[in-house]
């Protein structure tokens, strides 16, 4: 098919993990992927069954919440080697970069204006190397 296109190479193809489900899922969806994209937003919202934006459960919207980054630490797991990427809001909050790095992430989506901040804060830390 690529060739058909003129195209020499395929590109990358990605899978968001954005459910309960996919997070548990990541051994099976990496055999078909060359990378993964965790996107927190909603990820937080499917786990803890509160969306940011309605008003009568946003209350509930923690994406620092012990189930949401105990999944967090099973996708780093499972995941492997595999080039794994952390967008959504938690991927911009400082206060939670070094936590997230302890957990194994490497590589995170933020909105740039955050990235100048995000990059100091990084430089400064001396986080353990995984033991995966």
């Amino acid at each position: 098919m690529c060739t058909k296109l003129g195209i020499q190479q395929r590109p990358a193809f990605g899978a968001m993990i954005e459910t309960p489900a996919a997070a548990l899922s990541v051994p099976a969806i990496a055999q078909h992927v060359d990378f993964l994209c965790v996107g927190t937003n909603d990820l937080t919202q499917y786990t803890l069954a509160a969306g940011r934006d309605n008003p009568t459960v946003n209350r509930y919207f923690r994406d620092t919440h012990s189930s949401l980054l105990r999944l967090l630490d099973i996708i780093v797991a499972d995941a492997r080697e595999m080039p794994l990427t952390l967008c959504g809001e938690l991927a911009g909050r400082e206060e939670m970069l070094p936590q997230l790095l302890a957990i194994g992430f490497r590589s995170f989506s933020v909105a740039p204006p955050l990235i100048p901040g995000a990059k100091e804060l990084i430089r400064s830390l001396r986080i353990a190397p995984t033991t995966r």
